[in-house]
């Protein structure tokens, strides 16, 4: 009897639990309860079926909620996949561009960030591909600011010639300017 009242005590509680909205919580509290009811002894023969029943069945609830879960978040987490690989090939395409000017560096420079902001809103894909996907971005994102750096450098160093060709005019035109040798 005494054993009667705290099974319908788990009872009460697994069918609260089938209501909670944290599932994954819930199925870790279920579980401390399928613990605890191991613990307790036998009911009555008479009322034994009808007692366990009533916990399978609100177990049984709880386990699809479960499950359902789980497969809403894979679903989620194939979707953002494939979300992720399409702004990996957004990317490899601003990367496969040829740019000529500072203007058009900085151009490509505010789409690969536009992109990275995107990516950064998008949750997670499947656990064997997130790092795979993440990597294929990061390489595309590396390849096009060390490309970026490289052509910053040049236009660079080329200003740097031509302001030594200029002060060597200006040097050569100082010379000149006491000069009487017309």
């Amino acid at each position: 009897k005494k054993n009667l009242e705290v099974k319908e005590k788990f009872c009460e509680a697994a069918e609260k639990l089938a209501g909670d909205e944290n599932i994954v919580g819930a199925f870790a509290e279920l579980q401390k309860l399928h613990e605890q009811w191991k613990e307790y002894g036998p009911v009555a023969k008479e009322q034994r079926e009808a007692i366990w029943d009533r916990f399978k069945a609100a177990s049984a609830t709880i386990n699809k909620k479960y499950q359902e879960h789980f497969e809403q978040l894979k679903a989620q987490q194939e979707e953002n996949l494939v979300a992720k690989t399409a702004m990996c090939e957004e990317l490899e395409a601003v990367v496969a561009e040829e740019y000529a000017s500072a203007g058009a560096w900085n151009a490509a420079s505010r789409k690969i960030e536009e992109i990275q902001a995107r990516w950064r809103k998008i949750g997670f894909a499947t656990r064997k591909d997130n790092q795979k996907i993440y990597e294929r971005m990061r390489a595309a994102c590396d390849v096009f600011f060390e490309r970026k750096k490289q052509f910053f450098a040049s236009a660079r160093d080329e200003q740097n010639a031509n302001e030594a060709a200029k002060l060597s005019i200006i040097e050569q035109a100082e010379a000149l300017v006491g000069s009487t040798d017309w």
